[in-house]
């Protein structure tokens, strides 16, 4: 009776775990696409004559939001291994999406630090 039940809740959380997963995953996704167009209109708007930081940073943003929920479900993949080949492929995953995020953290600060540079300079100019 004990090893149903047990047999119960572990395939439970299996299949709870596995539906998370997907649902990290997509939240992800929809973000990036969300971000994506948001950014490919207002690139638009600019009529392709100039970039803005301001654009790269919203992108950034998205991007580094969306991250996350990737991380969050290769958190989860770690509740469904079951061998050491798994571990180390899931842990390198996980690695290489802290580095990404980092890349981007760093990314967005320094075109934040840009953007004020160039306000500054134009006040400046105009005064």
């Amino acid at each position: 009776m004990f090893e149903t039940i047990y047999h119960f809740i572990e395939y439970f959380v299996q299949d709870f775990t596995k539906i998370m997963i997907v649902m990290m995953e997509l939240v992800g996704l929809l973000i990036i696409i969300y971000s994506s167009i948001i950014t490919l209109t207002r690139f638009v708007k600019l009529k392709y004559n100039q970039t803005s930081t301001d654009i790269r940073i919203r992108l950034g943003r998205g991007i580094s939001f969306a991250l996350m929920f990737y991380l969050a479900a290769e958190i989860l993949r770690l509740i469904l291994i079951r061998e050491y080949k798994d571990l180390f492929i899931v842990g390198a995953i996980i690695v290489l999406h802290v580095i990404v995020t980092v890349l981007i953290a760093w990314e967005v600060s320094h075109s934040i630090h840009v953007m004020k540079e160039e306000r500054e300079l134009d006040h400046d100019c105009f005064d």
